[in-house]
């Protein structure tokens, strides 16, 4: 079996991914917390395995002496996941090819059009290059939430049968990308999620009272500041 290690901050929604996957899964790893408040990310020794200095990063050994293929996307490390581990813990692609491309959709909606426009480094961008303030920022953030969660409501309420998730009455990539959406949204952003995202809130109930999700919240990890 491949020998896993994470590379990971407390609070980023896409290390949060592997977070959930990889208990849903059971799979054993081990985790390497890299500080992204002070730019640690940025740092060479990270650099050196990350080019893209972004997070996570998931760090797979398979024990033959050539070392580590480092995973540098987090889609790219949960597909990794499912074809290495087919056997761990829950199925998280459905075994129909249309369901399959239904949750691919319903995951590039989170990871290609939401998550980007409300990432630290693009309203840093923001606000070194145009000027923004922290409320011009917000209201970015908080534009871009709700639209991108409309389509995605659009698109789970579209079938005859919705079921307790996304994609059926499983859990699926595409759930795993929503959870850390949703709470950006709505623990960042201000996003109401009953009153304007009915479905979607429904779906997230559902998710919260899974030990695997509620374990993966940022608040519980070892590297989030202690009150």
């Amino acid at each position: 079996m491949p020998q896993l290690t994470l590379y990971g901050y407390y609070k980023s929604s896409c290390t949060t991914r592997l977070r959930i996957a990889l208990a849903l899964k059971n799979i054993e790893h081990k985790t390497v917390y890299i500080d992204f408040f002070n730019k640690e990310h940025r740092g060479d020794a990270y650099t050196a395995i990350n080019p893209n200095q972004s997070l996570p990063t998931l760090a797979a050994d398979e024990g033959d002496g050539k070392g580590p293929v480092y995973i540098t996307q987090s889609v790219a490390a949960l597909e990794y996941l499912e074809e290495a581990f087919p056997d761990n813990g829950i199925r998280l692609l459905p075994s129909n090819a249309a369901d399959r491309a239904r949750v691919r959709s319903l995951v590039e909606i989170v990871v290609a059009d939401l998550q980007p426009r409300q990432a630290a480094q693009t309203l840093e961008k923001l606000g070194n290059d145009l000027g923004a303030n922290q409320d011009q920022k917000v209201k970015w953030a908080y534009d871009w939430c709700i639209k991108e969660l409309r389509a995605y409501e659009k698109q789970v309420t579209a079938t005859a049968s919705p079921g307790k998730y996304s994609v059926g009455d499983t859990v699926t990539l595409a759930d795993v990308c929503l959870v850390p959406g949703i709470q950006n949204a709505v623990e960042r952003w201000g996003v109401d999620l009953e009153k304007d995202f009915p479905a979607l809130a429904k779906i997230y109930d559902n998710l919260k009272a899974l030990p695997e999700v509620q374990g993966a919240h940022w608040a519980k990890q070892p590297d989030a500041p202690k009150e």
